[in-house]
């Protein structure tokens, strides 16, 4: 299997995001270490800044994400509820028949 493979299930994709996540988080270390130490160049400085930016990017991408599965987790839940509340009327007017019908067949049994 290469690795074009390998990139186009979403396990892989995954996998080739989370890489590209460690690296950054790995330069971002780096870089921050440089600042403690006064060592951080213009250039480092710069990098710093694109890295951050990057992961900001990164975290907004996935919070809106993860926002708009908790808006289509709450619709598919009310549609439960309504399809269950649904289902008890269904249920309730079977057993009122049920009820109906079986006063009819004593009605007419006792004729």
């Amino acid at each position: 299997m290469n690795d074009t493979t390998r990139t186009r299930s979403r396990r892989g994709r995954t996998a080739a995001r989370e890489g590209v996540r460690e690296q950054r988080r790995a330069a971002l270390r780096l870089l921050l270490a440089r600042a403690d130490r006064g060592a951080l160049t213009t250039g480092d400085a710069a990098q710093l800044r694109d890295l951050a930016e990057a992961e900001i990017a990164e975290c907004e991408r996935f919070r809106q994400s993860a926002g708009g599965q908790q808006t289509a987790a709450l619709k598919l839940r009310h549609r439960i509820d309504a399809a269950e509340q649904a289902m008890r009327e269904i249920e309730a007017e079977r057993d009122q028949y049920a009820a109906e019908a079986e006063a009819l067949r004593t009605t007419k049994g006792d004729q």
